[in-house]
C-alpha cells in the first residue's frame, strides 16, 4: 500500500514539474535587437535606429578584421569622442563574427567608427 502511495506521489511530482517546464512562448514577443551589418571596409547600412533600451547587433558579413569603438571619421582623421549617454563600445571584430553594442539607454545620435577602416562610420539613433 505504502508502495503505491509513494509512486503516486512520485509520478503526480514528475508530471508537476514537466507543467511548469513546457510553456508556450509566441516568438514575436520576443524583442530582437537591430542589426547593423559590415563589409570589407564599410558599414553597409550608415544609420540604424535601436529603440531606446535595447541593444545593436553589428555583424560582420565578410572575413575582414574590424575593431569598432565610439566616435567618427572626419575627413581622414579619427575623432573618438564618446556622447553622454552612449554605451562604451571597443569591439574587435576578426571577420564573420557578430557582437552586441548596449544596451542603448539614452535617447539621441550616437557615432561608432572602424578605427581600421578610413570612412568606416556608423550612425545610431535612439528613440
Amino acid at each position: 500500500m505504502n508502495k503505491k502511495i509513494l509512486f503516486g506521489l512520485l509520478a503526480l511530482s514528475l508530471m508537476t514539474v514537466l507543467f511548469s517546464a513546457c510553456r508556450v512562448i509566441d516568438a514575436n514577443t520576443i524583442p530582437k535587437n537591430v542589426s547593423a551589418h559590415m563589409g570589407a571596409a564599410t558599414f553597409i547600412q550608415t544609420k540604424v535606429e535601436v529603440p531606446k533600451g535595447q541593444k545593436l547587433d553589428i555583424i560582420d558579413d565578410v572575413a575582414a578584421s574590424h575593431i569598432i569603438k565610439n566616435g567618427t571619421w572626419k575627413g581622414s582623421k579619427a575623432d573618438s569622442t564618446k556622447e553622454a549617454g552612449a554605451p562604451d563600445v571597443n569591439l574587435t571584430f576578426a571577420g564573420g563574427d557578430k557582437q552586441s553594442v548596449g544596451p542603448f539607454n539614452t535617447a539621441g545620435t550616437f557615432e561608432l567608427y572602424c578605427t581600421i577602416h578610413g570612412g568606416m562610420n556608423l550612425t545610431v539613433v535612439v528613440k
